[in-house]
């Protein structure tokens, strides 16, 4: 079996298929061009000659016809007008005869030309001696004229019946000759159909395998077997997989690090602070209460920030697409809401849901993240007793979902930096529901490790955040 991985490159390919493909096509075209080309000229050749030797053969008989009369109205008048049309007619079928033997190739033509020559001078050498020349011999010597012409008529219907014999035997040879070169065609088509094969498939297998590097998966190699421009690529793919494995390595133990190496000398502030705060370490005046309350928000606030990161590498570690599986998502926004519900309760906020489509397919954990950080979103930037809108719809056999707010919207401006890390918009309606700016670069993450966009809709009245492409599935009765 031929090794295709160790022989075959795009280049190679297409070379060997442009000649399997290319030669036979247009060998064929030349045959079929050249047998076309010899039937056309055969049957105008066909066509001028049987009417050449038609028309010679009336002539002939006109002019042998016109001879016989002109003849024997002299033998009866036997004046010098008749004489005249005598010698007139005599000389135009001798140039007849001439002027055939000169154009004709036919043996049994010619034979028969000669015969009328001899006649005809047989009838001049008669003529010239008048006067022995009886009746029954003119007779008998048009009686030859008459047979020979009738021999020359037959021969010519022959001769016209062999040209077209021969024009249906050149046809049938040239379609035979058509039929034997079109037999390369079906290997042309199957050379194509390799080729086709060869290139695209291992396209194909590189598409799946993007597709895990796009979702974030680079725990496995990118391996395909093909043309050699093909493997290049997958080679290129495969390090730079390697380089995103090796950055996402770094950047996790970086975080980890950091986020250790912070939160201790920070738990130490605070208990310090603490001890101040509760004037453990002695009173304090108002200006230094201050101060201590003012510390220990922001330090609290920084703990916020820490867990946040810590949190936001956590679910990038989470699996993918490996885990996804039906989820129902009535049931997953009722979890999801009821952990928020001192927040509504203490803005007045009301909700409401409309689930065209019952379930999802997708990994549950994160899409629980992906609506909490929305509906958290929608919570915050919520005038006091708005309503908060969740529902799906189907659209083009995905499934969308969306989270709709009251709120003031976002402008154009911050539109198109709303899902980069730690970009906030306006001050929240409850400054302790201020967050820590990862709760959309998180959900946006998320939502494409679903296969899924997220975008954002200014409403008349405010805000909307669209999870689109999501895959339906069915609930499971379970």
């Amino acid at each position: 079996m031929i090794n295709f991985r160790a022989l075959a490159s795009i280049r190679r390919l297409s070379f060997w298929a442009l000649a399997t493909l290319g030669l036979p096509l247009l060998s064929s075209l030349l045959l079929a061009s050249y047998y076309l080309q010899q039937v056309s000229t055969q049957g105008q050749q066909t066509a001028f000659m049987s009417a050449q030797v038609a028309s010679a053969s009336k002539r002939l008989d006109d002019a042998l016809l016109d001879l016989e009369r002109s003849t024997r109205q002299f033998r009866v008048l036997a004046d010098d007008s008749r004489l005249q049309l005598y010698q007139s007619q005599r000389q135009r079928v001798a140039q007849t005869l001439t002027s055939y033997q000169q154009h004709t190739e036919d043996a049994s033509l010619l034979e028969i030309l000669e015969q009328l020559q001899q006649q005809l001078q047989l009838l001049t050498q008669q003529m010239a001696e008048s006067e022995s020349l009886q009746r029954d011999q003119l007779d008998h010597l048009f009686i030859g004229f008459a047979e020979l012409s009738e021999q020359f008529d037959l021969a010519s219907q022959a001769l016209i019946e062999q040209l077209a014999a021969d024009l249906q035997d050149t046809s049938q040879r040239a379609q035979q000759r058509l039929l034997l070169s079109m037999i390369s065609l079906p290997f042309a088509l199957a050379a194509a159909v390799l080729l086709v094969f060869f290139v695209t498939r291992p396209l194909q297998q590189l598409r799946p395998q993007i597709a895990r590097l796009k979702s974030g998966e680079f725990e496995q190699a990118i391996q395909v077997s093909g043309a050699t421009e093909v493997m290049a690529i997958a080679d290129a793919l495969d390090d730079m997989r390697l380089r995103l494995l090796s950055l996402e390595q770094q950047k996790t133990t970086f975080i980890r690090h950091i986020s250790h190496e912070l939160k201790t000398p920070l738990a130490a502030i605070r208990e310090g602070n603490e001890l101040l705060y509760d004037n453990s370490a002695g009173p304090l005046n108002a200006q230094q209460q201050e101060i201590t309350e003012i510390l220990r928000e922001s330090s609290l606030r920084l703990q916020q920030l820490i867990e946040a990161l810590l949190d936001f590498n956590l679910l990038l570690d989470m699996p993918g697409e490996q885990s996804h599986r039906s989820v129902e998502l009535s049931a997953l926004v009722e979890k999801v809401v009821a952990n928020h519900r001192l927040s509504l309760s203490s803005q007045g906020l009301s909700y409401q849901l409309a689930f065209n489509e019952p379930a999802v397919m997708a990994n549950q954990e994160q899409l629980r993240v992906i609506i909490d950080n929305l509906l958290s979103n929608a919570i915050k930037f919520s005038p006091p007793g708005g309503v908060i809108s969740l529902g799906s719809f189907v659209e083009q056999g995905t499934v969308s979902l969306y989270i709709d707010d009251q709120g003031e919207g976002i402008s154009e401006e911050l539109q198109q930096r709303i899902f980069q890390p730690f970009v906030q918009g306006q001050v929240a309606k409850d400054p302790r529901l201020k967050g820590s700016g990862l709760g959309l670069t998180i959900a946006k993450e998320l939502v494409e490790r679903q296969h899924a966009s997220l975008r954002y809709q200014r409403l008349a009245d405010g805000s909307r955040f669209i999870v689109e492409g999501l895959k339906g599935g069915q609930l499971d009765e379970n």
